[in-house]
């Protein structure tokens, strides 16, 4: 689909990367939904920064080995496993088994979530509501359940890439809203409960990004008419790229963010004002 005035992507960050220094020289960041358009540049932003990366995916093993790949040849460590978040033991067992295989987990960035349906509330079922439920929002507390005990060892931070709908009602997209927003409510939590160990807890809140899932809902669920005034909707008249937001996360997990805590980064060109 054709979207004017989008600025050309970058395949990888300069290796010169903002926040290059701005993270603990031992550990490693954790990067939960590792092999999705954003959680890809996600892992690279952080490589970029001189973080080892310990990636997951769900399905995409092709996709993985590629981002781990390029995260070795910027020269730092990567480590790639597949793990289904609906499993709370199975999630303790990989984020323990990486605290050990790098020493320790500095950051830990939650960038997975379910294919986005598109669909009215009268349209949804039950089954429907528990799926989203269980695999997002259950999934992201598993993590964090598992992840906490290390942050407060390494005294260090937690990033979740929720939506920029949770600051409005988005007609047709409640389904991948409602999970966010619980999300973004425990992300805070940890943040109000945990800073007294050290531990800083965020959000970033990407709007339409022109790539990944987001892409596929603008060219299959959705006509081109739909996707214009979306675009002209936009203050800045035009869709993300997955690099942008990956670079709000970055600057949130690293040093430079050390006083923010409890805050959601909307990156969405001013959609949701």
């Amino acid at each position: 689909m054709n979207t004017p005035h989008q600025p050309k992507p970058l395949a990888t960050p300069n290796p010169a990367a903002f926040c290059r220094g701005d993270f603990p020289q031992t550990g490693v960041a954790l990067v939960i939904g590792g092999s999705g358009a954003i959680g890809r540049q996600i892992s690279l932003g952080l490589a970029a920064a001189g973080c080892d990366v310990a990636l997951t995916y769900h399905r995409n093993e092709k996709a993985a080995d590629e981002v781990a790949r390029l995260i070795t040849e910027m020269g730092q460590r990567a480590h790639m496993a597949p793990l289904d978040l609906k499993d709370p033991d199975a999630v303790k067992a990989h984020v323990d088994a990486t605290a050990e295989r790098f020493g320790s987990i500095h950051s830990i960035v939650y960038a997975s979530g379910p294919e986005i349906r598109m669909a009215p509330i009268d349209q949804l079922t039950p089954a429907d509501w528990a799926a989203v439920m269980q695999t997002d929002a259950m999934g992201a507390f598993n993590l964090v359940w598992a992840g906490l005990p290390h942050l407060k060892a390494s005294r260090g931070s937690l990033v979740a890439v929720v939506t920029a709908a949770v600051n409005r009602v988005p007609p047709k997209d409640i389904l991948s809203a409602s999970p966010k927003v619980a999300i973004e409510m425990l992300i805070k939590g940890v943040a109000k409960e945990q800073g007294g160990a050290g531990i800083r807890a965020n959000c970033v809140g990407p709007g339409w990004v022109d790539d990944g899932l987001g892409r596929e809902v603008m060219q299959t669920q959705l006509d081109e008419s739909t996707v214009e005034r979306m675009r002209r909707a936009i203050p800045l008249r035009r869709f993300g790229e997955a690099r942008e937001i990956a670079q709000a996360v970055v600057f949130l997990a690293s040093k430079r963010a050390s006083f923010i805590t409890g805050q959601t980064l909307c990156v969405d060109g001013g959609g949701s004002l």
